[in-house]
C-alpha cells in the first residue's frame, strides 16, 4: 500500500503499555473529520463521544471506522474498556461484518 500522509500519521504513540494515546489519536481523528481529510462511515457513537463513553464502562468495546479522503482507505479505531485501544486499517466489507451492539443511553454516559 502506498503511505498517506492523512491516514498513517492519525495514530499518536502511547507511553509505557498502551501502543495508542487514546486521547491524542481521538483529537487527531477528530480533527481529520472536521477540517475535511477524513469522514465517519459508521460508529457506535461519533469520535467526540467514544472517551466518555469508555470511561462510563458500561459499554465493552467502542469502535468507529473512518475513511481518509485523501487516499480512500478505511481506518478502525477501537476502544476497550479491558484491553488496548486498536488502530489499523480495515476493509470496507468488514464494517458490514461486523455484529454492532446496542449503545447504553446516552444520559448514563455523557458529559453533557
Amino acid at each position: 500500500m502506498d503511505d498517506c500522509e492523512t491516514c498513517d500519521s492519525a495514530g499518536v504513540p502511547g507511553i509505557g503499555a498502551l501502543p495508542w494515546d487514546i486521547g491524542a489519536t481521538t483529537e487527531a481523528l477528530i480533527q481529520r473529520v472536521g477540517n475535511g481529510r477524513m469522514r465517519e462511515l459508521r460508529h457506535d457513537v461519533p469520535l467526540e463521544d467514544m472517551i466518555p463513553l469508555l470511561e462510563s464502562d458500561l459499554k465493552y468495546t467502542i469502535v468507529s471506522f473512518v475513511e481518509c479522503l485523501d487516499c480512500g482507505r478505511v481506518l478502525f479505531w477501537g476502544l476497550c474498556i479491558r484491553g488496548n485501544p486498536i488502530l489499523r486499517h480495515a476493509d470496507r466489507t468488514e464494517i458490514d461484518r461486523r455484529r454492532w451492539s446496542e449503545v447504553p443511553p446516552r444520559r448514563r454516559w455523557a458529559r453533557s
